[in-house]
């Protein structure tokens, strides 16, 4: 059996659910979903609610009934409780409300795109060039990051309800999802009084800055010369195999600080890595790094991720049918397996109405 199998979700979606109740659902549970007409992106509708029956929004009585009977409410509704669902919920269920701010804050009531959202968390200030303005990661991460929020404190909320038999209701802020997702730079600032900068393509730590991202024969690959003695002599014990070590066999790394390097030591040492990576393959590189504990990680393209033996072999993709268009499509499936699982769905339907909704028996 599913994680979740048997467990009735009401998901009432505009962004800063989606993620969540896609991830009840990976995990078993029957999820029913309220779409906003304005979410016609079909390939997002694909990504974020597979394996999910889309309910029309039209017939609000339909839905506090569904509320009634619902183990989970994730409520993304952005403009107050237009279903009245605060009062259809039952004491047994796991109410959570997700808002793009908490309700009694100074941005109480303010409207928020994953745009503003991930610009107000601070990540837009730390991301990029240093000399250019800032950016946002790709996709819309600052409600995927809330999405994640919310099953969590769904699961919370079963999980306190398995022990105390009540339901639990829960409000959940956008803004604060995103910002724990930036957890380092307001650490920083309530211990040393500095504000996070851009770095770019540098992990500055005590004087100097050393670089993370590299080329290499046929791609990229990601690590940075930090502290770790062991890790360094396991890097540089195979450039001397290759006869490209140069100065880097005659530094005792054991007694060695890299963070307390000067930055011109630092880039001198890296053009010397810069070339020995720039020589060898993306997979020559991640098995030595596997082999010998480098620390280093191979960077795939979207299209590697897709391809990838290892990521079919172990299940990661399924194929989802479109039923609006027949057409079918490969997505990241379940976040976890089991010995024995049932069969998930594997569509994405039209909507339906509310009331004729019969997953959960009869309404």
């Amino acid at each position: 059996m599913s994680m979740l199998a048997g467990l009735r979700v009401l998901e009432i979606a505009d962004g800063l659910t989606d993620f969540g109740g896609r991830m009840l659902a990976e995990l078993g549970a029957d999820v029913a979903v309220v779409l906003p007409d304005s979410c016609t992106n079909r390939a997002r509708r694909l990504a974020w609610h597979h394996g999910k029956t889309i309910l029309s929004p039209d017939d609000r009585q339909a839905i506090r009934k569904l509320a009634v009977k619902a183990d989970v409410v994730l409520d993304g509704q952005r403009n107050g409780d237009r279903f009245g669902l605060d009062e259809a919920v039952s004491d047994n269920t796991i109410y959570v409300r997700v808002s793009p701010f908490s309700a009694e804050g100074p941005y109480a009531g303010r409207p928020a795109t994953d745009l503003t959202l991930f610009a107000l968390s601070g990540l837009m200030h730390v991301t990029g060039e240093p000399n250019r303005p800032p950016l946002k990661f790709p996709g819309q991460q600052a409600y995927a990051l809330t999405g994640i929020q919310a099953a969590t404190a769904a699961l919370l909320g079963l999980y306190a309800r398995r022990r105390t038999g009540r339901g639990q209701k829960a409000d959940l802020s956008a803004f604060q999802s995103a910002t724990l997702a930036n957890y380092r730079e307001a650490i920083m600032y309530e211990w040393t009084g500095r504000i996070g900068r851009r770095h770019g393509n540098l992990l500055v730590r005590g004087k100097s800055g050393v670089r993370q991202i590299w080329p290499c024969k046929d791609g990229y690959v990601t690590w940075s010369m930090i502290d770790n003695p062991s890790m360094m002599r396991a890097v540089v014990s195979v450039m001397e195999e290759k006869g490209a070590a140069g100065e880097l066999s005659r530094i005792d790394w054991e007694n060695t600080l890299v963070a307390n390097t000067p930055q011109e030591t630092i880039e001198r040492w890296e053009a010397i890595i810069a070339d020995f990576f720039a020589g060898h393959t993306r997979e020559e590189l991640g098995n030595w790094s596997l082999k010998l504990g480098w620390g280093l990680s191979v960077i795939y393209s979207p299209e590697d991720v897709r391809d990838s033996e290892h990521l079919k072999a172990r299940g990661l993709f399924v194929t989802v049918t479109d039923e609006e268009t027949g057409k079918a499509v490969s997505v990241p499936g379940p976040l976890f397996r089991s010995a024995q699982t049932d069969a998930p769905r594997r569509t994405l339907g039209k909507p339906v109405p509310a009331s004729t909704f019969t997953g959960w028996g009869e309404q």
